[in-house]
């Protein structure tokens, strides 16, 4: 734990202040400047050249050659496009026409006076002819420099280097805010945002099949080929919500790219426009929030610190046949793997095709008073005669959640509780680990349900403490203390896997006094923590999000639909599952929870994930309703499924993804890279497709 601490220690001290003007002084954690009504802003008049790409590469000239892909560079507009010499598409860093938008390779938002402005490197930059570029081996870095009058005379002049490179048959943009720097300038001025290639690959409309893909929750794609009247633009934050890594692309024709934020991905929201029958672009792109803010009514609460670290994006050119979304979540799981984000599996990893299961033991219940009152539904003995149930209809290999076992206090307070049962219960239950079954305590490393206790909380940038739903998340420097105190129990306990339920799904930021942390640093304490547990034992996370998964040998809850499902020419795809696929055992949520648990089933097959039952021993149901959580009357249903499940995917369990696509009305098709496919069929009707047929609420496996 030194180790880290040591580490912690030197990333605190390598953020600088971002507040221009607060340099060499010492300031809060953060603090307030009034609200204002925004001036016009007065700004050059440009070029329209500066304003859009040309389409034709012969007007652009050549500085770099990887691969399959060449790196142009515009210097009138100070911009770079890359082009695909397998399928003859031009990508380029700003539209061909320009339109209403005002376009940009680069914008940033800044706080000024209490008001907010967005920089265009166009209209900002190069029509001031104030960016200058330098050629180097493999690429080229342009530094922008921003200038901004406003209406009532103040000066706004910020310079941001941003390189451009080509590297190993990819494009690595690079912004480094260590170098955001302004001269000459009235007035306070706070870099909130920087937006990196935010027209890249953009166009007016689209053709059949062609589409944005974002990482909203399992995946989802944007329909291009219409213009609609209206579209509501979508805003995707990076581990926030459902979002599980920062990565998207689009599919233009028999071309596409995949872009996976490699650095500030935790700063990062990905941002999708729609082009609309009255104009605009499609367009998607990331937004970095290098300085922490929030908004209220009549005052913006700001960070003094802010990132100094780099924005890296890394852009993987596809054609034809993985000119698609499995073929994108192919190109970023790549890069996740070569980067270090994920780990292969090991040969002597492998084993029988495993049934995950979650246990409640405890049911923890907040009452009107704020306390916490807790119901006993599992006691260790039941929870052994659940075992011996599933190992006489021959499941073995169980991979078991313990929920509720620890009780849900601060985290750094954390015990087992008394009940549900005594000591000796609790060895006989973990016996069990010698026959195929592995233990995974349920357990909080970042949160705790004691939201109005500010002591140990997380702090926005307004003071208030950061909360998710029930849950108050701890201050950054707390989750030493409290990975300390799970290892300890687990010590205690002798129960040898932990499921982290908070950090594979949110991550926050801390703006406590003396105690500034981003996301970055965040995300970095977490990652080694979750290693740190994992070197004593077992690790299960709850949803997944990427910065945590690499030591996870089991995830559960990963997100099966997106929350843009059901909004016009938006669909859900499986991309995070293609990306998952082959490295860590998933499952998606717990079929018998669901409202129809055998299309929840299918839509595991469907997504290649392993079917995931919570139960307990009590029975609660009543003559109106079935306790569908009760063991007893689902384990039947359990054991035929999973025995169809372990049937279809005993050989694919570690194979990889390669292609999935809609048949038909309620028909789905997955392949995998040994050439299997699975049809699943969602429809009231048997259906025939390629010469087999495939029964109502069914899937067939085909080779």
């Amino acid at each position: 734990m030194d180790i880290l601490k040591k580490l912690s220690a030197a990333l605190l001290s390598a953020v600088l202040l971002l507040s221009l003007s607060a340099c060499g002084r010492s300031v809060p954690a953060s603090h307030t400047v009034r609200r204002e009504e925004s001036g016009l802003a007065v700004s050059a008049d440009t070029d329209n050249k500066a304003l859009y790409s040309s389409k034709s590469k012969n007007k652009l000239r050549r500085i770099a050659k990887s691969d399959m892909i060449e790196l142009y560079f515009d210097s009138e507009t100070c911009t770079v496009s890359v082009f695909d010499t397998a399928s003859g598409e031009l990508w380029s860093s700003l539209p061909e026409k320009a339109g209403s938008e005002k376009t940009s390779a680069v914008a940033l938002t800044v706080l000024i006076k209490g008001n907010r402005y967005t920089l265009s490197s166009q209209s900002d930059s190069v029509g001031f002819s104030s960016a200058l570029y330098e050629e180097r081996e493999n690429g080229v870095t342009v530094n922008y420099g921003f200038k901004r009058t406003l209406e009532d005379g103040t000066k706004i002049n910020l310079f941001l280097p941003v390189s451009y490179t080509l590297t190993d048959g990819a494009l690595a943009v690079e912004a480094d805010c260590s170098k955001l720097y302004g001269e000459n300038h009235d007035g306070d001025a706070v870099v909130t945002d920087i937006d990196i290639l935010p027209f890249f690959g953009s166009d007016t409309k689209g053709e059949e099949g062609d589409y944005i893909l974002l990482p909203d929750g399992c995946g989802a794609t944007v329909d291009l080929s219409e213009n609609p009247e209206k579209f509501e633009s979508i805003s995707l934050p990076v581990y926030q919500q459902g979002v599980l890594l920062g990565a998207f692309g689009m599919k233009k024709g028999d071309s596409a790219f995949a872009v996976l934020i490699d650095e500030g991905e935790e700063l990062s929201c990905i941002r999708a426009l729609k082009a609309l029958s009255s104009g605009g672009f499609n367009r998607v792109y990331g937004s970095f929030a290098v300085t922490p803010a929030e908004d209220a009514e009549d005052r913006a609460y700001v960070c003094n610190e802010g990132y100094t670290g780099k924005l890296r994006l890394i852009y993987r050119f596809l054609s034809y046949d993985s000119a698609n979304y499995t073929g994108m979540a192919g190109a970023v799981r790549e890069l996740l793997i070569r980067n270090g984000y994920l780990l292969t599996v090991k040969d002597g990893e492998k084993g029988d095709y495993p049934f995950n299961l979650s246990v409640v033991f405890q049911n923890y219940v907040t009452d009107a008073k704020g306390k916490v009152r807790s119901q006993t539904l599992t006691t260790y003995s039941q929870a052994q005669e659940i075992l011996d149930s599933l190992k006489a209809k021959g499941i073995g290999n169980v991979n078991l959640r313990m929920r509720g076992v620890l009780t849900p206090s601060a985290v750094t307070e954390a015990e087992y509780s008394a009940e549900p049962g005594k000591r000796s219960e609790l060895d006989a239950l973990l016996a069990y680990g010698g026959n195929g079954v592995s233990f995974y305590t349920d357990a909080a490393l970042t949160s705790a349900y004691k939201a109005e206790d500010t002591s140990f909380a997380a702090l926005k940038p307004d003071g208030e403490p950061v909360t998710d739903g029930d849950r108050a998340y701890i201050s950054v420097d707390r989750i030493d203390e409290s990975t300390n105190s799970l290892l300890s129990l687990m010590r205690e306990s002798g129960v040898q896997g932990v499921c982290i339920n908070d950090a594979g799904a949110f991550l926050y930021g801390d703006c406590t006094d003396g105690a500034f942390r981003l996301k970055t640093d965040t995300a970095d304490i977490i990652s080694g923590q979750t290693g740190a547990v994992s070197a004593s034992g077992r690790l299960m996370l709850d949803t997944g999000n990427m910065y945590a998964v690499k030591y996870a040998d089991v995830i559960v809850n990963v997100p099966a639909s997106a929350s843009v499902d059901g909004r016009e020419l938006c669909t859900a795809v499986p991309f995070v599952q293609a990306i998952l696929h082959g490295i860590a055992d998933y499952s998606c949520e717990p079929v018998n929870g669901s409202k129809n648990s055998e299309k929840a089933f299918l839509k595991c097959i469907e997504y290649g994930a392993v079917p995931y039952y919570e139960w307990y021993a009590a029975d609660l149901s009543s003559q109106e309703k079935i306790d569908k959580f009760s063991y007893l009357n689902s384990i039947t249903e359990a054991q035929s499924r999973y025995e169809r499940a372990a049937e279809a995917f005993g050989d694919l369990r570690y194979a990889r993804i390669t292609d999935h696509y809609r048949v038909k009305k309620n028909v789905y098709y997955t392949c995998y890279d040994n050439s299997t496919g699975i049809y699943v069929n969602y429809g009231s009707k048997p259906v025939s497709v390629n010469g087999v047929t495939v029964e109502a609420m069914s899937f067939l496996r085909v080779n």
